[in-house]
């Protein structure tokens, strides 16, 4: 699962990236591992795994990881192939999800493509991108379908239906949230359209990050963040991107100094991952082998054997049953003997869906 991290030029774009992939000094907190130059491998931190850690003292902890991949900046005119535009738009259809980042600082030596600070306005750009990038996927598609139409093809004439009316959706919309509400109602079993709406960008969960400096009132800061979420229906987070970047040079008591100084909040690198994670539509369970214990990240609705496949595929062949039981319930006895009593800790056969939170032990039988 990837997330794309896309923007304007000068949004702050590689800041945010260097920062997630920062790995030129230890970063206790946020251990990252960059495989590829556009590409970092992110922990995904996770008090739970600190509690269950805390109370076993395993001899090794590992959290789960989120990719996130750095796409060319665009401009406008992108879906026309200006600028790096088409590798922009074929490096977002890959990816899962994406984050925008939006420019909220002042900086007379960092330009603008748009000649002002208006995140509102960046939002619309890269909107409009994406929409035109669409349409001609969608008019090419209709198209190739439209002959057979005519000849009252029944299957044709269905997906010739179903096109025009999303076609009819992204020209009169003007945000994602609409467009990807539309099509999650489209009821088809069609494979070829369901591919299509895979392909079709504006149909992707993005998240809106604003991008500040230290010296932007807190206040403002939020005011814009409530008038986007309004206007986009969409998740909006911040960051002072630079400034966390910068902050790995010092202590980390000098670090709290700066941040009382500044009034930057601690938590909002952690929630920015953590959102990506939800945007992702991961849930995550935790399995306790051995002197190791590990987070995994999961689609939601997923099975045990799925999960169990993400550990190895010979536990997902050899599966017997799953001992289970919620980290919710642990915090609230912190006993396993105590859930064991209660029945809180229950075997599940390879039916059972597997619930955010899920601690698993699988038996299984080992291959011969």
């Amino acid at each position: 699962m990837e997330i794309g991290i896309i923007g304007l030029p000068n949004v702050g774009k590689s800041t945010i990236f260097s920062l997630l992939t920062k790995i030129s000094v230890p970063i206790e907190k946020f251990p990252f591992t960059t495989i590829q130059p556009n590409v970092g491998i992110v922990e995904v931190p996770d008090e739970n795994l600190d509690l269950l850690c805390s109370m076993f003292n395993p001899e090794k902890k590992t959290y789960s990881t989120i990719k996130f991949v750095d796409i060319a900046g665009l401009i406008k005119g992108a879906s026309k192939g200006e600028g790096l535009g088409n590798r922009f738009l074929s490096s977002i259809r890959e990816v899962d999800a994406v984050v925008q980042i939006l420019r909220f600082f002042q900086d007379e030596t960092v330009s603008t493509t748009i000649n002002k600070v208006n995140p509102l306005d960046e939002i619309k750009i890269i909107f409009l991108e994406l929409a035109l990038a669409d349409l001609e996927v969608l008019q090419n598609y209709r198209n190739k379908i439209l002959p057979k139409a005519r000849l009252k093809d029944k299957i044709s004439s269905e997906r010739l239906s179903i096109i025009e009316d999303v076609i009819n959706i992204i020209n009169s919309s003007n945000s994602m949230y609409e467009i990807k509400n539309f099509l999650n109602n489209i009821k088809t079993q069609d494979k070829e359209i369901i591919y299509l709406f895979k392909q079709i960008l504006t149909n992707k969960d993005i998240i809106y990050l604003l991008n500040y400096d230290e010296n932007t009132p807190r206040k403002e800061i939020e005011e814009i963040k409530i008038q986007i979420e309004n206007e986009t229906k969409q998740k909006v987070l911040s960051l002072c991107g630079k400034f966390e970047l910068n902050l790995y040079s010092f202590t980390y008591e000098e670090q709290k100094v700066l941040r009382e100084e500044y009034k930057i909040p601690e938590d909002e690198l952690k929630n920015f991952i953590i959102e990506s994670k939800k945007i992702l539509r991961l849930i995550t369970f935790y399995t306790t082998v051995g002197e190791e214990f590990r987070s995994w990240l999961i689609k939601e609705n997923s099975n045990i054997l799925e999960a169990a496949e993400k550990i190895h595929t010979d536990i997902k062949e050899g599966f017997i049953n799953a001992e289970v039981y919620n980290i919710r319930d642990f915090k609230n006895y912190k006993d396993i003997k105590i859930l064991h009593q209660y029945g809180l800790i229950k075997i599940q056969g390879k039916d059972y869906i597997v619930q955010d939170g899920d601690v698993i032990k699988i038996n299984f039988k080992n291959k011969t």
